[in-house]
């Protein structure tokens, strides 16, 4: 159990689910033509989920340290794993993904199957970057790693739909890719206050430690406020008249991010932190889980 702890497992399956939720609620909502079959789809699913794990393994390797202070109960390399078995997996994830991803690009075509064939090879290189070098900066790390997330739901749906024939899905992905940056790029600023103790004791220039914890809650409450205001402007544009999405997206998403900014501005202790985090995580599921609400309009 400890060894899926270390490639996130279940972020991993929150991404199985969010593939699902674009093929058979998103897109058959929208009634557009599948332009990937079912097999071909789950082999890009595996390739993305085989790079997410091994971005994972590269990240908690070179984390040792800091690991070692912010939480040691639940360090993993050196504990339950050796580097070189964790490298071993992570040349692995990465090569199996790779592979993958070069047997589409051979043997399928879709619109924009270059630029996710690009998206894919790229990610191993970001997210090694990420873990050596830039999550030492404030905000650029973060921002990489968002986009990442971002990429990913967004190479899911692309794969999937044409954009010429079905420009009102393709904006739609593009609106949950948006969101997804956005809410990631929130909880990965809540994640730097939470490992201050041990980033500082590795010198890392993260956000918090530059500004501190009461600026960095200002930035987070600015990012959630314009989640919020992202939403409420697509809602009331593009769904005034569907009933379903706006009590769904007002209910289950737009009034628990309020309640979170609220505790963010407040929000003083490791503790307060991890609840933040959580209930992000929360709004992500029940954010890629309004896409349930395109197949009953």
């Amino acid at each position: 159990m400890r060894i899926l702890n270390l490639i996130r497992w279940k972020n991993l399956l929150i991404l199985v689910f969010s593939a699902l939720l674009i093929r058979f609620a998103l897109v058959t909502g929208f009634g557009a033509i599948v332009q990937m079959g079912l097999v071909p789809y789950s082999v890009l699913v595996v390739s993305i989920l085989c790079i997410a794990a091994g971005g994972n393994i590269i990240n908690d390797f070179f984390d040792v340290t800091t690991d070692s202070i912010n939480k040691p109960k639940q360090l993993i390399i050196d504990k339950v794993i050796t580097r070189q078995s964790a490298l071993l997996l992570y040349f692995f994830t990465n090569a199996l993904g790779l592979s993958l991803a070069f047997y589409l690009f051979l043997t399928h075509s879709f619109e924009h199957i270059g630029l996710v064939f690009y998206i894919i090879v790229f990610s191993p290189l970001a997210l090694a970057a990420y873990s050596i070098w830039l999550k030492r900066l404030a905000v650029i790390g973060n921002i990489l790693v968002s986009l990442l997330v971002g990429s990913s739901i967004f190479c899911l749906g692309t794969a999937l739909v044409d954009e010429h024939q079905n420009p009102v899905v393709f904006f739609t992905l593009g609106v949950y890719a948006f969101l997804a940056f956005l809410l990631n790029l929130s909880r990965e600023l809540i994640k730097d206050i939470e490992d201050m103790k041990g980033d500082y004791f590795c010198k890392m220039k993260t956000l918090p430690i530059l500004i501190g914890k009461k600026r960095t809650n200002y930035v987070i409450f600015g990012l959630i406020t314009s989640i919020i205001l992202v939403l409420l402007s697509i809602v009331l544009s593009y769904f005034l008249n569907l009933n379903v999405v706006i009590f769904y997206v007002f209910t289950l998403v737009i009034l628990p991010l309020i309640l979170i900014s609220k505790k963010v501005l407040e929000a003083t202790s490791e503790k307060d932190y991890k609840k933040i985090s959580f209930h992000l995580k929360l709004v992500f599921l029940t954010g890629i889980c309004s896409m349930l609400t395109f197949l009953i309009l």
